[in-house]
């Protein structure tokens, strides 16, 4: 009863229209009942014939810009390296021993 009339369709980012095989042809005939000299003949008026449904599918294309946030953190690190070395330093004291000698005096003492 119903044709498959479902068309792709593609679309640019700019919503261009581009399809193919797109063409219907309508033939009415309005010169029903033409009698001699080209004039109308008055009949009844009549219904119109509904026809089947015809459905077109259009497929879209449509783009999302999603912003995402990456946060990044730089962590710095300091490492402090203490060397320790050691140098003789040289020092020196002198010590100073007094001696008396007494020998004897004028005095006798």
């Amino acid at each position: 009863m119903f044709q498959d009339r479902c068309y792709d369709r593609d679309t640019d980012i700019n919503n261009n229209f581009f399809a193919d095989n797109m063409t219907n042809n309508i033939d009415i005939d309005v010169n029903n009942g033409m009698q001699g000299n080209t004039q109308m003949a008055m009949g009844p008026m009549q219904r119109p014939l509904v026809e089947p449904m015809q459905e077109r599918c259009v497929h879209r294309t449509i783009m999302h810009e999603v912003p995402h946030v990456c946060p990044i953190r730089t962590r710095i690190i300091n490492h402090h390296i203490y060397k320790h070395t050691y140098r003789p330093e040289y020092s020196c004291c002198e010590e100073n021993v007094v001696s008396n000698i007494n020998q004897g005096s004028c005095c006798g003492f």
